[in-house]
């Protein structure tokens, strides 16, 4: 047995299983919150420079982003479920198999994210038609969607395989990826959007995270990883690759569904004219600072339980996941207050006309609440994530946004033209009954019995 009186010879996912639950929970999570943090840096950069490119180009850059993350929806899937079924394997200390799911889910995600691209390209005129462009923004919409869908299979590589590899322990890999990402993007957008304008701007996001790609697979083929991909065990393993899908397949819907909610929901915003886009667009930028701890500790809780049902340990999986809880709603309360109170100096540094920035402002404010509650949901899906119950978060999700959030946003914006404001207030709604319910699914337990046989 691996114990805590050797602390330099473990790995964090050795510890996830021995020893100080909260340094066991610190080891995972500090690479992961550092990745999170890089992470968002890009698209607040990006914001940045397409807000001195001209009108049009942040409403252009969120509608085709907007699409993309409605598509991916089955690489996140992926992410996880793979993340899922190697945790089990690093529990259970059976590294060749680890290697194997590690392999299965890469060849996965490649082939899906290749195929996406593919669609997106050919068909990037009806679909940014379909988000919601209208005459002035299509042309820059078109464009930035076919530069950024040739190179989806960099774009999403790097989160997807940084996703898995943090559920299963490693989270060291995320964490250089994401530097490698974020460095280079630094020095090429000021460059490429000087030269080229919108097509600099998405090609400098392509570019920078196809270096990031380029390490991860290079780190996992060459073992300087606790995973890796085994040349010398190099293969298609159908029976490994199922065991991932099946996994996968609820979680596709739960990550669609939130995926073409906000499709709809902008498409819905994009009514109350450009203006009012540009401040969804640039908030959902902002906003990202408060998805830092939910998303980062989702990885945690999800790695915690996963390790942990693999080594038989479901006491500690659960204290695990209430701690984790508690530090990131702390962490997100603090960060909401600060860009509550900062509100208006932030929005004014992304060149928004005048008359949108108190719009942003209030949106801003609002918004910041319901953050904080998908914290608490970001949390508790990760840790049925990790346990392979992809089933009870794609229910809850579907319940909380298209029966409660997505029909309250339509009344308002459609019946009753409330106006923009009311709409922030019915997504704060829908957050907090989704997490309440995932919270709640979460005490049953039916994680506790879960089997990914």
């Amino acid at each position: 047995m691996v114990t805590d009186d050797s602390p330099s010879r473990t790995t964090p996912a050795e510890d996830a299983v021995h020893g100080n639950l909260s340094r066991a929970i610190w080891r995972l999570a500090w690479p992961i919150l550092v990745s999170q943090v890089l992470f968002m840096v890009p698209g607040l950069y990006d914001a940045y420079w397409l807000g001195r490119i001209g009108a049009g180009a942040q409403a252009a850059a969120g509608l085709a982003t907007s699409v993309r993350v409605t598509m991916i929806s089955v690489l996140m899937a992926l992410s996880g479920a793979g993340g899922a079924v190697v945790a089990r394997y690093v529990g259970a200390e059976d590294k060749r198999n680890a290697n194997l799911a590690t392999l299965s889910a890469v060849i996965l995600m490649t082939i899906s994210a290749g195929l996406l691209g593919m669609i997106g390209f050919v068909f990037a005129e009806p679909l940014m038609r379909l988000a919601g462009a209208d005459p002035t923004v299509l042309p820059l919409a078109v464009r930035y969607a076919r530069i950024l869908f040739a190179g989806l299979i960099a774009m999403e590589l790097v989160p997807s395989i940084g996703g898995m590899l943090n559920i299963a322990g490693a989270p060291q890999v995320r964490l250089t990826m994401t530097l490698w990402v974020t460095g280079t993007q630094l020095l090429a957008e000021p460059i490429l959007v000087q030269r080229f304008g919108i097509d600099g701007a998405v090609a400098a996001v392509v570019g920078a995270n196809t270096v990031g790609m380029v390490w991860g697979l290079g780190v996992l083929l060459s073992g300087r990883a606790s995973l890796k991909i085994d040349l010398g065990d190099l293969r298609v393993d159908g029976q490994m690759m199922w065991r991932i899908i099946r996994v996968a397949l609820p979680n596709v819907v739960k990550r669609g569904a939130p995926n073409l909610a906000n499709s709809l929901l902008m498409r819905l915003i994009a009514g109350y004219g450009s203006g009012v886009l540009d401040a969804w667009v640039v908030n959902t930028r902002i906003l990202a600072a408060m998805q830092v701890p939910g998303m980062a500790m989702s990885g945690v809780s999800g790695a915690m339980v996963g390790i942990n049902l693999g080594a038989g340990q479901v006491r500690r999986a659960e204290r695990a996941v209430a701690r984790i809880n508690r530090v990131a709603a702390a962490i997100s309360a603090g960060l909401g207050l600060i860009l509550t109170i900062s509100a208006p100096w932030l929005l004014e540094q992304f060149n928004l006309a005048p008359d949108v920035v108190p719009v942003g402002v209030t949106m801003l404010r609002t918004l910041c609440i319901g953050y904080l509650l998908q914290t608490v949901t970001w949390v508790h899906d990760g840790a049925q994530a990790g346990a392979g119950d992809t089933l009870s978060p794609m229910l809850v999700n579907l319940v909380s946004l298209w029966l409660i959030q997505l029909p309250l946003v339509a009344i308002i914006a459609k019946v009753f033209n409330l106006g923009p404001a009311a709409l922030w207030w019915a997504l704060v709604v829908g957050w907090t009954v989704q997490a309440a319910l995932m919270v709640r699914r979460f005490r049953a337990a039916a994680w506790q019995t879960r089997s990914l046989a």
